[in-house]
């Protein structure tokens, strides 16, 4: 005899979750010992899948036996990790049957009521239903199924919300909240929709207009449908029953496109009906059979039925139960042909052999369905957690751009405008213009970009730190000259980063690289306006990659040069792609050491000196122009006593000036940055160190623009500084001012940091008109008529003789073979001076700001140099 109870267990495991769900049977078993043979059969897997026992009496009507089925089914299986299967519509259906003959205490009217004659009787029953359905959600029970109807919406709608927060974040400049509230709400939304439809029975209702028992009519109300069922035939209403109880199931067994309680199921219900004397039973049986050849909808239940006999068009498949297996193999081979019938018939002679080997319940399936579960809700989640630290790393999604702690440098405006919240202030503002300034000029479809590379999130520290006000004074300058380019290609300005004091100014340069690498409309970096190691970094990089760069206020003797590892003392050589459009500091202390020789010590028999550094071993600036005033004022007769250092991290900015006092020197030359400078005067001025003359480095312009009126009215000191640049030096009747220097002429940006102002525009202009002049060349492909960044190479090395350009702070001329540095490049000393409105005056200007400009006749400007001999910088 086969082994019965694998024959059964293989007809409730359902198979792997790709494969489709096969057609179950009706085992009809015929026979005396048929209700106990069934039983047998059962026992093994009662406590392990949805089972139900129907014996013969239990129930009066169809309509009881489907409440009691729907019951029994939807008990939770111990250890089966997952909800019982839950029956909304047949419990409707027995609901609504049930308002038959439950007719109101003392009601005159008929029942159940007629919603168009009875307005008060429909308002009643309409109350029950909602009462019902209220009844239905309470208790522990309730609140247990709304939990898990919410839990199972909740596994769809985490992951939609995630794709919101994504799609929310990365479809706009989105970078904090914003998109959290989005996703959250598309979450929630469609959790609590879902999850309300579920415990109402909405979601699955909408089947009853597509069934042919008693269907529901479209746009009936869900009252007046239940008072049609309660008032229609009883022959609908039992064929009904039994279809809803099978549709039932099939949502329990169905594989929803979303996540559902279906996909963990391994083991199909198993139901046992008894026939014997009473007609419910075979009735149900009947109906289970007719309903489903009717409808097609098969249940998803294996069914062992006791009957005394095989009712008219059974299939039969073996007289004896013994030889089950095969039949079943047979009733498999037809199904898989769409056999329609169901149904098996075995006969019972004898009681089977079956074991007492219960059947666990099956894990694997529920497991990796609740695996998923988690999956669903956690990885989404994690994922957009990740997406939004990555967009927070990279400055809300920027993709040339990285957040390095409180700062974002790199690219902040390649992809789209540049997010509001990274800077604040004028920066800001000035930011936003020279983004809607890159909106016309990609739309006109013909421009060429440009890179500006600074500093521009500045931890100011004090009143008197001036970077600030150089950076807005370099945002301002480009901004304006990119406004009033009205010329074909237009002009893209991309902000570049590269933190305070340039500390990321490496990698910042490497992000240029990358974008370079893809966009063919860079054509160069302009900036790089402090001599500072993140500077010298910076170009390093840039010349590896050949891009050419402009600077415009760097002025060490040795910024851009290569080192060349081989020879640790040697300088190296210039980089042929790095220019810029000031002096050198050599240039810078070549004119102060003359002028404090020939001028204010003319009648010094033995001149001295003390030369105030910042000692900051990465500042190159401060370090270097102390070294050629060393050497300069040195060559120049004027004795050096001492160089005293302070640096910006330990202050003694006020014990340098006590102890360049104490000295008594003739002349104090100031090498230091503009944000110590005021303090410095101020301890001079305070210590009764007698009168004193100071000549100060180019980086002080902004602190004698902010305190000139204090400066000037400092009784024991005269103060000299050096210009590369300034509006001032175009007052003269000799030469004729550019437009921009007009308008400062005209005071406007009255505020701003001179030399950074002039000669950042200075150097956006060099740029792009080697761009311009490259993509207007012949043969050039006027389609995109982009030029090569050799091109723009050649025009910069081209800028020299004849074809060098007059910019606004003087003639830029790079003709001093590969070293890119202007010749004859003009400077100036200027005196503040109370008496001037401004408050300063130039003294002396050397270098021609016109090429129609005689040279000067001033003998401290005859043959001053353009830059440090070789040999002077390989020795610092």
């Amino acid at each position: 005899m086969a082994d019965l109870r694998n024959v059964i267990e293989k007809l409730l495991r359902r198979p792997a979750f790709w494969r489709p769900d096969p057609p179950l049977p009706t085992i009809l078993v015929t026979g005396p010992l048929a209700p106990e043979a069934i039983k047998l059969l059962a026992e093994p897997f009662k406590e392990s899948v949805p089972y139900a026992l129907v014996e013969d009496g239990d129930h009066e009507s169809v309509q009881a036996l489907v409440e009691g089925l729907a019951e029994r089914l939807g008990k939770r299986v111990d250890g089966a990790l997952l909800p019982p299967p839950r029956f909304p519509l047949a419990q409707f259906v027995l609901w609504a049957r049930q308002q038959l003959d439950a007719r109101p205490d003392h009601w005159p009217e008929v029942w159940p009521p007629d919603p168009h004659k009875s307005p008060r009787g429909f308002k009643l029953f309409n109350e029950r239903l909602k009462e019902w359905r209220r009844t239905r959600r309470g208790g522990d029970h309730g609140r247990k199924t709304s939990a898990d109807f919410l839990a199972r919406a909740a596994t769809t709608w985490v992951p939609v919300g995630t794709l919101a927060v994504w799609w929310a974040g990365g479809a706009a400049d989105l970078v904090g909240v914003l998109p959290w509230v989005v996703g959250g709400a598309v979450a929630l939304a469609g959790t609590l929709g879902q999850g309300l439809l579920s415990i109402k029975g909405s979601l699955f209702i909408g089947w009853l207009r597509r069934q042919p028992y008693v269907p529901r009519r479209r746009f009936e109300s869900t009252a007046k449908y239940a008072l049609r069922l309660a008032g229609a035939e009883q022959e609908e209403i039992e064929q009904l029953l039994v279809h809803t109880l099978v549709r039932d199931l099939s949502e329990a067994y169905r594989k929803w496109i979303i996540p559902w309680p279906s996909w963990g199921r391994g083991l199909y219900p198993l139901l046992l009906v008894q026939v014997g004397s009473s007609e419910t039973n075979a009735r149900f049986l009947r109906l289970l059979d007719e309903t489903t050849k009717q409808t097609g909808l098969l249940p998803p239940m294996v069914v062992l039925a006791a009957v005394p006999h095989v009712p008219d068009g059974a299939r039969t498949g073996a007289e004896d139960l013994g030889e089950l297996g095969g039949s079943v193999e047979a009733w498999r081979s037809a199904a898989g042909r769409r056999v329609p019938d169901l149904r098996i018939h075995a006969h019972a002679d004898a009681l089977p052999e079956v074991g007492d080997r219960q059947l666990l319940p099956r894990r694997r399936r529920a497991v990796g369905y609740w695996t998923a579960i988690g999956l669903l809700l956690v990885l989404p989640f994690a994922w957009v957690v990740w997406m939004q630290l990555d967009r927070n790393a990279h400055c809300g999604g920027l993709s040339w751009a990285e957040r390095t702690g409180a700062e974002c440098v790199g690219i902040v405006n390649a992809d789209r405008a540049t997010p509001g919240e990274l800077f604040a202030g004028e920066v800001k503002e000035l930011v936003k213009k020279i983004d809607a300034n890159n909106a016309y000029a990609i739309s006109s479809g013909r421009y060429v970009s440009l890179v500006l590379f600074g500093e521009f999130s500045i931890k100011r520290t004090e009143e008197n730190d001036t970077r600030l006000a150089a950076a807005v004074s370099e945002l301002a300058a480009v901004e304006e000259y990119q406004r009033t380019v009205a010329s074909t290609p237009r002009l893209r300005v991309l902000i570049a980063n590269a933190g305070d004091n340039f500390a990321h100014g490496r990698r910042t340069a490497q992000l240029i690289t990358e974008l370079s690498g893809q966009d063919p409309h860079v054509m160069g970096v302009a900036g790089l306006q402090r001599s500072v190691l993140g500077v010298s970094e910076a170009i390093l990089e840039l010349h590896l990659a050949k891009i050419p760069m402009v600077s415009s206020t760097a002025t060490a003797d040795g910024l851009g040069y290569i080192a060349n590892p081989a020879k640790p003392r040697d300088i190296g050589d210039p980089s042929p792609y790095y220019f810029h459009v000031g002096p050198t500091n050599f240039r810078e202390a070549a004119l102060g050491a003359r002028f404090a020789k020939q001028t204010l010590l003319a009648g010094v028999a033995e001149p001295t000196a003390v030369i105030v550094q910042d000692g900051s071993h990465t500042d190159q600036y401060t370090n270097n122009l102390a070294d050629d005033f060393d050497l300069l004022l040195t060559e120049q007769g004027v004795k050096v006593m001492d160089r005293v250092a302070y640096t910006i991290e330990a202050g003694g900015i006020s014990s340098s000036a006590v102890k360049a006092c104490a000295l008594k020197p003739h002349v104090v030359i100031y090498a230091g940055r503009s944000s110590e400078f005021r303090d410095f005067l101020a301890a001079i001025e305070g210590k009764a160190c007698g009168e004193v003359k100071v000549i100060a480095g180019d980086d002080v312009v902004k602190a004698v623009t902010d305190f000139g009126a204090e400066i000037a009215n400092m009784k024991q000191v005269e103060v000299y500084y050096m210009a590369l640049a300034h509006r001032d030096l175009w007052t003269g009747e000799q030469v004729k001012p550019t437009a921009f220097v007009s308008r400062l002429l005209g005071k406007a940006h009255a505020t701003a940091s001179d030399d950074n102002l002039i000669l950042t525009y200075d150097a956006a202009n060099v740029i792009y008109q080697a761009a311009n002049h490259a993509y207007r060349a012949p043969g050039a492909d006027e389609a995109s008529g982009l030029p090569s960044k050799g091109d723009i190479l050649y025009r910069l090395s081209r800028t020299a003789g004849e074809d060098a350009w007059e910019g606004s702070s003087g003639v830029i001329d790079f003709s001093a073979a590969e070293l890119h540095a202007p010749v004859n490049k003009a400077l100036a000393i200027m005196k503040v001076d109370g008496s001037e409105p401004d408050h300063t005056r130039p003294v002396v200007r050397c270098g021609i700001l016109d090429a129609n400009e005689a040279p000067s006749k001033d003998k401290r400007c005859a043959g001053l140099p353009d830059v440090a001999p070789h040999g002077a910088r390989a020795a610092r």
